[in-house]
This record gives C-alpha cells, structure tokens and sequence, in this order.
C-alpha cells in the first residue's frame, strides 16, 4: 500500500480532474504489463479506478464528478492525503464498477464512533502485516472503533468469552518486545491490544480458540481499514511469553492471553502481492 499527500486539480490542455502519482506505478505495483486498476481512499473517501499513463513513469488517476463532490473539489487545486494499493481482485470478477472512483458515506455506528474508511473486500485484499511505526499516538475515538469491531466477531453459542486489554506503557512494551523475538515491533508500536479468553465463559477449548481468533482478525481489519498498521503475534500455549503477558498484565485465573496485537501508524511500504491462488481452492472434493 502507498500512502502519500498530493493535488487534485484541473489538467491545463483538457477537462479532466486528476491527481498526478509521485512514483512510477508499474515498478511500485509489479505491474509490468497490461492496465493498472487501483484501490484505495482520498481523504478517507474510498476509490477504485485506472491509471492512466502519461509517459516516462508518469500516471494520473482521472476523478470524475461523483468523486470530486465527495472530497469537496471545487475547481481549484485542493491537497489530499491518498492510500492507494494494486486491486488485486481476480481481472474476471473486476467489471464496470471497478473503473470509477466509488465513494462510501461515513456513518456513526452504535458506539457513537467512526465507521472504517473502505469497504470491506478492499480491506481484506489490501490488508498486510506492518512492524514498523512513527511516533504518533492512536486517538481514542479512532482506538474505540477498532475495539467495537472486535467486540462484534462471531461466537459459538453466543457466549463471547473475548477480552481486549489495550496497552500503552512504553516500559511493559519494552519488556515484552525484549522477552520474544518475533514481537520485537511491541517496543515501537503505539499500542498494543491482547486478546484474551474467558475459560469460564467457554470451556471448550477448539472454540475458545475460534471466537478469540475470529475477534483478532476484526481488529486487524479494522486498524487496515482506518489507516492504522498492525500485526499479529502469536502466544503458544503454556510458553514462557503466556506467563509473562499473563503475569505482567495481572490477568485473574482462566483469562488466558491468546494474542497480542501491535499497533500504530505506518511508517513502511509494502508492496502489494496478488494471493488469488486457484490451487488452494476445491470443489465438492479435494
């Protein structure tokens, strides 16, 4: 994914509204051939579109009419703030509705906070683990939104045995960065959320296991959705790092940590690699 600041303006010679790339989009996208479609958000507001090609490394994006309402372009130079990243959807299942910016409102969810930024196929498609982060803290109505997603993951039998602890203490981070070596990122991150299993909401460990997992991946996809990085690190059972996150978060009997989430803003680029792999996928039988 590519986040940068740019202009949309009025192209001089012609009528079209674009915004012009500062990078040259089939080396950054692995694209080396064929039209490059485009998925991301302007100023928050979600977008899927085609590049156009102006030589030399050069591409535009065109916004048409619909778009520049939405973002409040007005006819003269407006600065934006842009994610963008390869649509990755396989070419058969991309149609008209992939080559036109498609905005999404914003609305209020129950707990009064933010609703994500782009739709939910864009943030699965785009989604990607980040391990490095600036130094910019998360604000809490941004942090609540990503916490009530969780909340609403699936459960069996609707017993929700799922509790989030959101951690900012830089000298815990550090201690528990230092303690594991594939959660080294914690010691930079902004945050981090552990979610953690209630065994006497859900005795049955398989599903303890899926409600807890399917919480994580709401967490995840919501901090991609809103802008945020993440990554999940993992925490075997009965390992030495369980009992550290278990003794250094005070967690009382039967709450078990399951996994820790580290969170923050961005500050890496990955490009984005096609998954669609027909391989992995069977019909009625293997």
């Amino acid at each position: 994914m590519q986040i940068f600041d740019a202009e949309v303006k009025k192209e001089e010679a012609g009528k079209l509204t674009v915004i012009e790339l500062p990078f040259d989009a089939r080396e950054i996208f692995l694209k080396p051939k064929g039209t490059i479609y485009v998925t991301g958000a302007i100023n928050n507001i979600i977008f899927r579109g085609k590049l156009l090609s102006r030589g030399n490394g050069k591409y535009i994006l065109t916004l048409d009419k619909t778009m520049q309402k939405a973002i409040g372009f007005k006819g003269v130079s407006l600065p934006v703030t842009i994610t963008m990243s390869l649509d990755t959807l396989p070419e058969e299942l991309s149609g008209e509705a992939y080559l036109q910016p498609a905005p999404t409102q914003h609305l209020p969810n129950a707990s009064g906070t933010p609703h994500a930024n782009i739709d939910t196929l864009t943030a699965i498609t785009t989604r990607q683990s980040i391990r490095k982060f600036t130094s910019k803290p998360i604000a809490e109505p941004l942090l609540n939104t990503l916490l009530n997603a969780g909340l609403c993951a699936p459960s069996a039998q609707n017993k929700r045995p799922y509790h989030f602890i959101v951690l900012r203490d830089k000298a815990l981070l550090a201690s528990l960065a230092q303690a594991n070596p594939y959660a080294a990122m914690l010691e930079t991150a902004a945050c981090t959320i552990t979610v953690c299993g209630d065994k006497n909401l859900q005795g049955t460990r398989e599903l303890l296991y899926a409600d807890c997992f399917a919480a994580t991946q709401n967490l995840l996809l919501s901090a991609h959705a809103t802008g945020l990085g993440a990554v999940w690190c993992g925490v075997l059972e009965n390992s030495p790092w369980q009992k550290l996150l278990t003794e250094s978060l005070r967690l009382p009997p039967k709450i078990i940590p399951q996994s820790v989430i580290a969170l923050g803003h961005p500050s890496e680029v990955k490009p984005l690699r096609p998954r669609w792999e027909p391989a992995k996928l069977h019909y009625d039988k293997w």
